[in-house]
C-alpha cells in the first residue's frame, strides 16, 4: 500500500475512533445520568468521580485523534500512543474478563474495538517525514 493510500485509510480510521470515543465511552462518563448508562449496561458508582474524569480525559484524547488528523506524518507518535492506548484497554478488558468475569455485551463491543483499533493504528502508521 502507497503511503498516500495509508494516511487516506488512517484518516478514515481516525474518524471513526472519535466517533467512537465520544458516543461510546467519552460523553456517557462524563455527563450521562443513570437512567443513560442503564442503556449500556452500566450502573452508576456510588461516587462517579473517576468515571465522569475517565469522560473528560476521553474527550481530550479525541483532541489529539484530531492533531494526528489534521497532519498524520508530523503527529504519527499520536498514532503510535493509539496503538498502545487500545491495546492495553484490550489487555485490561481481557484481564478482567478472565478474573472476574464480564457480561456486558457493551464492554465486549469495546473489547473488539479497541483491538480492532490497535491493529488498524499499527498497520497504518506514517512513514516519518523526508528530511
Amino acid at each position: 500500500m502507497s503511503e498516500e493510500s495509508k494516511i487516506t485509510w488512517l484518516k478514515r480510521l481516525l474518524i471513526v475512533k472519535m466517533v467512537v470515543v465520544l458516543l461510546l465511552w467519552a460523553l456517557p462518563s462524563w455527563i450521562a445520568p443513570a437512567s443513560v448508562l442503564n442503556l449500556f449496561g452500566v450502573k452508576m458508582p456510588e461516587d462517579p468521580f473517576f468515571m465522569r474524569i475517565f469522560g473528560g480525559v476521553q474527550i481530550g484524547l479525541i483532541f489529539l485523534y484530531w492533531f494526528a488528523y489534521r497532519n498524520p506524518v508530523r503527529n504519527r507518535d499520536i498514532i503510535k500512543y493509539a496503538v498502545i492506548d487500545n491495546a492495553l484497554s484490550f489487555i485490561t478488558i481481557l484481564g478482567v474478563a478472565f478474573t472476574t468475569g464480564i457480561t456486558n455485551p457493551t464492554i465486549w463491543v469495546s473489547a473488539v474495538l479497541v483491538a480492532l483499533f490497535a491493529i488498524g493504528f499499527y498497520l497504518l502508521i506514517p512513514a516519518p517525514a523526508e528530511e
